[in-house]
């Protein structure tokens, strides 16, 4: 009989959840973390006691010490010569420094991928672009309410994912493109963190639409001139600190 790999024990009085084989565990703890590194809860300089961690997470310590061996891998924690692990100095910048990143890499990924996306691909894309389309048609027709909120913004991160990462894919460059997908790891923090407000949508969706044309159109020059465009009005309308 295969050993259920999640069950319930109590630790230091408390039932937390045991699932030590469950990497979207390790996932969460890890964001977890770094969201709180980013926000500066945990500022430079902290040391990060595993078992204190685990407690305030309520997980067992075992994924707890799987995230900080990924968050030393990234360099945003380092450990001390009595092994101690700590947060790195500055590492609440790390989106920031991502961003800083995608901003060098991104541009000329459009460019090339404007050469070697297939009409196929477009086509999916496209797709995606009209249901973010009819989320924010409905939105400025009146219907504010959270559910539908959701809903966009649920539509709106699948285009922005999708489009994106299809860019890497179709850049030509597998360098480029393993950089740009390890950036894209660190998305799913960035909405956490800041969430998706109808401006930001309104206008990622103009930004997208504008990148996806020239897409369309073979264009290159135009196409690395509306990703810069696009990932620094990004960085205008999100939080400091907040941004990827």
């Amino acid at each position: 009989m295969n050993k259920d790999p999640s069950s319930v024990v109590e630790t230091n009085g408390q039932n937390v959840i045991e699932d030590e084989e469950s990497p979207s565990l390790v996932d969460e703890v890890y964001q977890k973390l770094l969201l709180r590194i980013i926000r500066c809860e945990l500022p430079g300089g902290t040391e990060l006691k595993s078992t204190q961690l685990a407690r305030e997470i309520g997980v067992s310590r075992t994924p707890v010490v799987q995230a900080l061996a990924r968050l030393q891998a990234d360099g945003i924690v380092i450990q001390q010569k009595n092994h101690r692990a700590v947060v790195r100095e500055g590492a609440e910048n790390w989106l920031v420094e991502i961003h800083e990143l995608r901003l060098l890499l991104e541009p000329s990924a459009a460019g090339m991928a404007a050469n070697r996306m297939d009409a196929e691909e477009v086509i999916r894309l496209q797709a995606l672009a009209s249901e973010v389309k009819i989320c924010q048609q409905q939105y400025e027709d009146g219907d504010l309410s959270s559910a539908h909120l959701q809903k966009w913004g649920a539509a709106s991160r699948a285009f922005d994912y999708a489009l994106h990462l299809s860019i890497a894919d179709h850049c030509g460059n597998l360098p480029i493109c393993e950089a740009i997908n390890k950036c894209w790891s660190y998305k799913r923090v960035s909405y956490s963190a800041a969430g998706e407000s109808p401006e930001i949508m309104i206008r990622g969706l103009y930004d997208h639409t504008v990148l996806l044309d020239s897409l369309n159109n073979g264009d290159s020059e135009t196409a690395a001139a509306a990703m810069t465009m696009h990932l620094r009005n990004a960085a205008r309308m999100r939080p400091d600190r907040l941004i990827v």
